[in-house]
């Protein structure tokens, strides 16, 4: 029971604290959601890399067997077993093994890639046309969308 100096919260009160705090839950929401597709777009130039180390070992293993390589495409490279197939963090999908996706080697120096996911891809160029992404400007800022 109530006394006369006990009060309690009012209606009002209440809400405008329900409030508060869904205005809080929708801004940390919107903040996780960018942090995700940031974390998405890193872990695609993170598979660009894997797959920059992976050729590298398949052009220095055929320079050693005296063969030129130019073009070695993610296709090569899972039948030589020198990288795992690649997830591709937006559609989360195990991306196939085509030849569209590859990295463009010169001896055993490895220059540019060109990745195809689902929904980004890094192929493009800033002007809109297919084009390897050269490894020394790779980042995620290279990303364009499909």
């Amino acid at each position: 029971m109530m006394t006369e100096n006990e009060r309690g919260y009012t209606l009002v009160e209440l809400l405008a604290v329900v409030v508060i705090l869904g205005i809080i839950a929708v801004i940390a929401v919107l903040a996780i959601n960018n942090i995700i597709e940031k974390s998405r777009k890193q872990a695609f130039v993170a598979n660009a890399l894997t797959m920059k180390s992976s050729a590298q070992y398949y052009a220095k293993d055929a320079m050693l067997q005296e063969k030129g390589t130019n073009k070695i495409t993610y296709k090569e490279l899972l039948e030589a077993q020198l990288i795992e197939p690649i997830l591709d963090p937006h559609s989360k999908t195990v991306m196939a093994p085509e030849d569209t996706s590859y990295v463009l080697a010169e001896g055993e120096k490895v220059l540019s890639i060109c990745l195809l996911g689902d929904e980004y891809n890094l192929c493009t160029n800033d002007s809109g046309e297919k084009a390897e992404i050269p490894f020394s400007t790779l980042s995620i800022q290279s990303l364009k969308k499909n």
